[in-house]
C-alpha cells in the first residue's frame, strides 16, 4: 500500500511540474518590430551597431515598425546609412533590405522607398500621412559583418485641408503643404480652389521647395484649368506653375506666403511641398489683411515672366469664430 502512494505521489509530481514548466515558459518573442506613438524616436536593426543576428524563427524573418501619431501631422524619415547583407544562390541573388511605406498598411502600392546594399549618404524620406511603416526583411541564411541600420523618425506638421471657400492659415517654422488625394488617394478632386497662407515671425523669410508636381497636362498655363500660383500677397502672385513641370524654389520678401491651388474637370497626383522659416526677409512683414482682393497674376513660361488677368478673383474676410482660418468667397470673373 506504501509502495502504490509513493507511486502516485512521483506521478503527481511529475505532472504538476510540467503543468507550471509549460505555464511559466515564455514563448520566443520577435526580436525587432512594434508601434511607435512618440512624436520623435529611433528605429535601428537587432544588436546594431553590431551585425545583425540571424532570425530566431521563419516569423522573426520579417520585421514591422508602424509609427502612428496624431492626424494633421506627416512624418519624416531620415535614414542614416545602411549595410545589409546578399547572398549569391545559383539561380539567383538574396537580399535583405529596408522598405519604407506611405500608410499604415505596409502594402507594396503603398512602398516609398526601398533599400539593399551598402550606402552611406544619409537619404531623407517625407511621409505625406500621420502613419508611416518601415520593414526590414532578412532573407538571407547568416550575417558576420553588416552591421544594419538607423533611422530617425520625427513628427513634421502636414497640411491638405483645402477649406473649401476658406484660406487655409498656416503658422508654423516648418512643415509641408500637399494637395488633397495625395500621394495615395484617387488623384486630387475636380473642380476645387484651394488656400494656404503660411505665416513666420516678424523679421523672418519663408523658403518653399517642391518635393513633387504632377498636374494635368497644359499646353501652357494660359490655358491650363489645373495650376499652382505662389507668391509673396494674393493680390500678386509671384508665380503660376502648371503641368508636371518642377517648379523653382520661392523666397518670400517678408513673412507671409500665399498658395493658391485650383483644378479642373482632370485628375492627377497633386504636388507635395516643404516650407521653412529662414532669415534674410528683404521687406516689411505683411500683416494679414480683413479684406482683400486679386487684380493680377504674374507666371513664368519660356517666354519669361508676363502679365494677365486672372479667371478667378478671391475676396475675403477673417472668420472671428476661428483665427486659424479665414473665410473667402471665389467669384468667377471674365477676362
Amino acid at each position: 500500500m506504501a509502495a502504490k502512494l509513493l507511486i502516485c505521489y512521483l506521478l503527481l509530481s511529475s505532472t504538476l511540474a510540467d503543468s507550471v514548466a509549460r505555464c511559466t515558459r515564455s514563448e520566443p518573442s520577435k526580436s525587432c518590430g512594434r508601434t511607435l506613438t512618440a512624436y520623435r524616436g529611433w528605429v535601428r536593426s537587432p544588436a546594431y551597431p553590431r551585425p545583425y543576428p540571424t532570425p530566431m524563427s521563419a516569423d522573426d524573418r520579417v520585421c514591422t515598425w508602424v509609427i502612428s501619431l496624431q492626424q494633421g501631422h506627416g512624418v519624416k524619415v531620415t535614414v542614416y546609412g545602411w549595410d545589409l547583407n546578399s547572398e549569391v544562390t545559383r539561380n539567383s541573388t538574396v537580399r535583405d533590405e529596408v522598405q519604407v511605406f506611405g500608410d499604415g498598411t505596409c502594402s507594396d502600392r503603398r512602398r516609398l522607398r526601398s533599400y539593399v546594399g551598402t550606402s552611406e549618404p544619409t537619404d531623407v524620406v517625407y511621409v505625406p500621412n500621420h502613419v508611416a511603416c518601415l520593414k526590414f526583411y532578412r532573407r538571407t541564411t547568416g550575417n558576420d559583418i553588416h552591421s544594419g541600420f538607423t533611422i530617425e523618425y520625427e513628427v513634421v506638421d502636414a497640411y491638405s485641408e483645402c477649406g473649401g471657400s476658406k484660406a487655409v492659415k498656416v503658422v508654423s517654422q516648418e512643415g509641408y503643404i500637399y494637395s488633397p488625394g495625395y500621394p495615395f488617394g484617387t488623384n486630387y478632386p475636380p473642380h476645387i480652389n484651394c488656400t494656404w497662407v503660411i505665416q513666420a515671425k516678424p523679421g523672418q523669410a519663408i523658403q518653399v521647395n517642391f518635393l513633387d508636381f504632377q498636374l494635368s497636362y497644359s499646353y501652357g498655363c494660359d490655358f491650363a484649368t489645373d495650376y499652382l500660383r505662389i507668391g509673396n500677397s494674393n493680390a500678386s502672385y509671384d508665380f503660376t506653375y502648371c503641368d508636371q513641370r518642377d517648379p523653382a524654389p520661392f523666397k518670400s520678401r517678408g513673412n507671409v506666403v500665399w498658395v493658391f491651388f485650383k483644378t479642373g474637370q482632370w485628375r492627377q497626383r497633386g504636388f507635395w511641398l516643404h516650407y521653412k522659416a529662414v532669415g534674410g526677409a528683404t521687406a516689411s512683414d505683411q500683416p494679414m489683411p480683413d479684406n482683400w482682393a486679386k487684380n493680377s497674376v504674374y507666371y513664368t513660361s519660356e517666354g519669361g515672366p508676363k502679365t494677365f488677368q486672372p479667371r478667378i478673383f478671391t475676396t475675403g474676410y477673417l472668420d472671428d469664430s476661428d483665427n486659424m482660418e479665414y473665410a473667402g468667397r471665389v467669384t468667377t470673373a471674365s477676362r
